[in-house]
């Protein structure tokens, strides 16, 4: 059996987090600008433990940010991780979504 080398396999765990369309549509959205979970919450029309079970999974792959604003927190995309540019590639294959900017 072919053992798989790291970046390998970083880059199949990758690709896995962008497989779930919910989470695709989640990165495509900070693409543009932070949002909070309440943003998605309305917008996907599922619980706010199953945003936050998506945004907790993108956090530790290091994809995405959080600062917090009161009791708010903000999530963006981390222009730091090591498949950003990737990423970008990915996400702008489609239009990217024209957002108004609404506050929790």
């Amino acid at each position: 059996m072919i053992q798989t080398v790291k970046p390998v396999e970083e880059m199949s765990q990758f690709l896995k987090l962008l497989g779930d369309g919910t989470r695709l549509e989640v990165l495509r959205r900070l693409a543009v600008r932070e949002h909070c979970v309440c943003d998605f919450v309305e917008l996907f029309d599922i619980s706010q433990p199953a945003v936050s079970r998506h945004l907790k999974l993108l956090r530790q792959a290091h994809l995405i940010l959080e600062r917090r604003e009161r009791q708010w927190i903000y999530f963006r995309l981390n222009p730091n991780h090591s498949q950003y540019n990737l990423l970008m590639t990915i996400l702008t294959t489609t239009p990217l979504p024209d957002l108004q900017l609404n506050q929790c």
